[in-house]
């Protein structure tokens, strides 16, 4: 029942965030919902994660894979994360503070 409930929540969340966010935030989301499933927490707040293909997050947040590799690069200039072949490491809680104030 709990696991229920559980994917009920994560997909309105999604259905929110599809009809209220542009695509930029929408990937932020993800990426935070991500490392929650996919990463263990690191010393300083920070997640590491298996990669995800850029193709993947653009189908997961509906947009294509030039528009999440522009966000991404983005987002790591910015210092929210940091990726390679072999690993994505996501500041969540950098993430969060940036939804908040870009709300």
């Amino acid at each position: 029942m709990q696991i229920l409930v559980q994917r009920t929540i994560n997909f309105t969340e999604r259905l929110e965030s599809f009809s209220m966010d542009n695509i930029q935030r929408r990937l932020a989301r993800s990426l935070i919902r991500f490392s929650q499933r996919f990463g263990p927490a690191g010393a300083e707040g920070s997640v590491r994660m298996m990669p995800l293909t850029h193709e993947l997050l653009a189908q997961h947040g509906g947009t294509s894979r030039e528009i999440v590799t522009h966000y991404m690069s983005q987002f790591r200039r910015d210092g929210y994360l940091q990726y390679s072949r072999n690993e994505i490491v996501v500041r969540p809680e950098a993430f969060r503070e940036w939804l908040r104030q870009n709300s």
